[in-house]
């Protein structure tokens, strides 16, 4: 399984618009295929924080999910209006808790 966290980071401006735009992508992200879990959700309002985290079934699921028509526009439609701080971890078996 491969998880990725992190925080985007962006102006109080631009949040509003930016949050919109990933929220719209929960969904049908969630539904792709090899998609595990898929959430947004604003850290800070006033520092333009967002936190993102998700998880794939592996690295291929995030790829495909990476080349998706949304998410290459969001990327484009942003460029240069955020940074981010992105962890991508790969979860093994032996690594998950509670089973």
């Amino acid at each position: 399984m491969i998880v990725v966290t992190g925080l985007i980071h962006t102006d109080p401006e631009t949040l509003p618009r930016l949050y919109a735009r990933l929220k719209a992508l929960c969904e049908p992200s969630r539904a792709e295929d090899g998609c595990i879990f898929y959430h947004m959700g604003v850290e800070d309002e006033q520092k333009g924080t967002i936190m993102a985290m998700e998880a794939w079934r592996d690295m291929d699921a995030l790829t495909v999910h990476l080349a998706q028509p949304a998410i290459v526009s969001l990327l484009s439609d942003f460029e240069g209006q955020y940074s981010n701080d992105v962890s991508v971890h790969m979860v093994s078996e032996t690594q998950k808790f509670g089973a």
